[in-house]
């Protein structure tokens, strides 16, 4: 009996070093998850408020860097996560790039597609990887979503509807949902770039595009700012006409009065989809048949998958330098859409037309 040598051990390559700049409700999200993520660790963090900072380093004995200069210049970081008020994330997302390191951006990435495009550019040419943080359309729920519609079953895409309804604190418009931090710039035109829409429709929006393949071509919309103390929209209201001809709407109030949900339909003419990417559930109807749940509502319990599957996806692509699953081309991709219902918004409610293509865009999948 002859016995074969047995293969010599693979190389592990060595864990991706991660810091996270901005250490509120977001950081801290993206830190817990960090520990389910095989070859990912939490090496550094940085915050105006260094008592955030340390409270989010300290259960992975990451360093707290008391300014950016310092966590760029710590040579175990390799990708940074950028979660600081929307005004700050192109300005130090460049900073990152800039010192060769890849960067994973909150979204909305920037408050002007210009600077997207800046950003992209720049990534490219340092070859680094650039990521938006869009980690809805990790939801099993949009999983199966662009499984079913990609595959046909609905038919050829007639109609989609957006509803983003939700009864946000009063006290959101300081504190944020997490409470972490205080500030008052989600508030502020100027620093947040926009409301309910910006900060909730835009996942609504990935996810859109993400399932169906499709881009908004045009935007008739009206905004509202009922709250007091603010200069962004807490209402909104659009029609959109998609890529393929499809008519669509949204919908969207920050502050209505009992409500919770946050639900995309996909219409077709064999059948539609809707789906909660926050509850996590999907329904498909077939012409002439009951409604089906294909992916059931998850319990409250629920550990934030879709944050980890998130970052794994931006891990693989930053270890070979490749472009984020989720990069610049989807968050310019919605910041279009978002940008050109502000302006029809402030013409009085005239369509304002965009690109039947946007240049780069991939709306690639999750498993893509």
């Amino acid at each position: 009996m002859s016995f074969r040598a047995p293969p010599p051990p693979r190389d592990t390559p060595p864990p991706l070093g991660m810091a996270i700049v901005g250490c509120g409700g977001a950081g801290a999200d993206v830190a817990r998850a960090i520990g389910r993520v095989p070859g990912l660790v939490l090496v550094a963090a940085h915050d105006r408020d260094e008592t955030l900072a340390r409270d989010l380093a300290a259960p992975a004995e990451a360093t707290v860097h008391r300014s950016m200069p310092s966590l760029l210049d710590d040579e175990r970081v390799d990708v940074v996560y950028v979660a600081l008020p929307h005004d700050l994330l192109a300005p130090v997302a460049r900073d990152v790039l800039l010192a060769q390191r890849h960067a994973l951006v909150e979204k909305p990435m920037a408050t002007k597609t210009g600077d997207i495009d800046a950003l992209a550019a720049l990534a490219e040419r340092v070859g680094r990887t650039l990521g938006v943080f869009y980690e809805m359309r990790f939801s099993p729920a949009a999983v199966a979503a662009r499984e079913i519609v990609r595959g046909g079953s609905i038919g050829e895409v007639v109609g989609i509807h957006i509803r983003t309804l939700i009864d946000k604190a009063p006290t959101y418009w300081r504190f944020g949902y997490s409470g972490r931090s205080e500030s008052g710039w989600r508030g502020e035109k100027a620093r947040a770039g926009g409301g309910v829409v910006l900060m909730n429709t835009s996942h609504q929006l990935d996810i859109v595009a993400m399932v169906t393949g499709l881009a908004v071509v045009s935007v008739a919309g009206r905004t509202r700012t009922r709250t007091a103390g603010i200069d962004v929209e807490d209402s909104a209201v659009a029609v959109l006409r998609f890529s393929n001809g499809a008519l669509g709407t949204l919908v969207a109030g920050a502050h209505v009065a009992g409500a919770d949900g946050e639900t995309i339909e996909i219409l077709g003419d064999l059948g539609r989809v809707t789906l909660d990417p926050y509850a996590g559930e999907l329904v498909q109807v077939d012409r002439g048949a009951p409604p089906r749940v294909v992916v059931p509502a998850r319990s409250a319990s629920d550990d934030r998958g879709n944050f980890v599957a998130a970052l794994v996806a931006f891990a693989d692509a930053a270890r070979a330098s490749l472009p984020a699953p989720v990069g610049a081309p989807d968050a310019r991709l919605v910041l279009a859409t978002v940008e050109a219902l502000y302006e029809s918004a402030a013409r009085g409610g005239v369509p304002i037309e965009l690109p039947d293509r946007p240049k780069s865009l991939t709306t690639a999948g999750p498993e893509s």
